[in-house]
């Protein structure tokens, strides 16, 4: 988990939802899980305000990387990134990405699971996980899995402002991997596009490319969560991009988000439950649409195109 100033006021919720993994004493729970957390250029302030509180669950590693960008020097939006398949992008904020860090880091872990987990993914109910682990275990094709999916798809990219054809993708909110997968693919998981025969834009988002070469190189498939676990998490969409959610008004955002996209109760439930969830989501939903929206769009646009606007 990478948690940058802008969203760590969600991940402080989303690091504490984990305790529903370490819990439960069966395979890779408890004892066999660890979340690592990235301090990715915190303030002074927020590290004072919450990295003791993370490093006191007994489930957490946290990696400061001030050291990192003392000899680096650090970053800022704008600065030019490129990745390892030659294509230039603009930072967006005053920290590494999460393509070059994904890239570098997630092969050096030496464990039979690997993932990438948002910092504004929160879990509401530990099924979900264990269930798309015990996929990855029964199918020796699937390399990965992960809580939702996008099909190729032609669009138009609020972020670059383009109409483009975005190749599919399994979100990398919450995507396992097998170890497997970075001994197999040197790509990386940066942001690629390329061009069809038409002159459309065929784009890749972060992650895309490398589960791309998995796909098709290496003839590996990858599991999806079926809709039977959306009430078992999330995903508040878009955290690094954050510019007014704070420690006044971040409990209120949240019950009402959670109310208008899961309901009251969480996890796999029974009819009852489901007509209870789809009835609340629809009254909460309706009387505050302009209020979620309102951060809902400003998270999509880059911060640094914002500001150069």
């Amino acid at each position: 988990m990478l948690v940058t100033d802008r969203d760590c006021i969600i991940a402080d919720y989303a690091i504490k939802s984990y305790h529903k993994v370490y819990v439960q004493k069966t395979e890779f729970g408890f004892q066999d899980f660890v979340l690592f957390v990235y301090l990715n250029c915190l303030s002074v302030e927020n590290k004072n305000k919450y990295v003791k509180k993370w490093q006191a669950f007994p489930y957490t590693l946290l990696y400061d990387n001030a050291e990192k960008i003392e000899s680096i020097g650090r970053p800022y939006p704008g600065q030019q990134i490129v990745s390892p398949e030659g294509i230039v992008r603009s930072r967006d904020d005053f920290a590494e990405s999460y393509d070059e860090l994904w890239t570098e880091e997630l092969k050096k872990f030496n464990t039979p699971f690997i993932a990438t987990v948002d910092a504004d993914f929160e879990i509401l109910d530990a099924d979900f996980y264990f269930y798309l682990l015990q996929q990855l275990k029964e199918n020796r094709r699937h390399i990965g899995a992960s809580c939702s999916y996008d099909v190729t798809a032609y669009l138009y990219d609020t972020y670059s402002k383009r109409n483009i054809i975005l190749s599919e993708r399994n979100h990398t909110w919450f995507c396992i991997y097998k170890k497997e997968a970075f001994e197999l693919s040197p790509t990386s998981h940066f942001y690629y596009e390329t061009h069809t025969n038409e002159g459309k834009v065929l784009a890749y988002d972060s992650a895309a490319y490398f589960q791309h070469d998995l796909r098709t190189k290496h003839q590996r498939t990858f599991a999806v969560l079926p809709g039977a676990f959306e009430s078992s998490f999330v995903h508040y969409g878009a955290g690094s991009k954050n510019k007014s959610l704070n420690s006044e008004n971040i409990r209120f955002y949240r019950n009402v988000f959670l109310l208008s996209r899961i309901g009251l109760f969480y996890g796999k439930g029974n009819l009852a439950k489901i007509l209870i969830n789809t009835l609340i989501r629809k009254i909460v939903g309706k009387m505050f649409s302009r209020y979620l929206n309102r951060f809902t769009r400003e998270r999509s646009v880059y911060v640094y195109d914002e500001t150069n606007n």
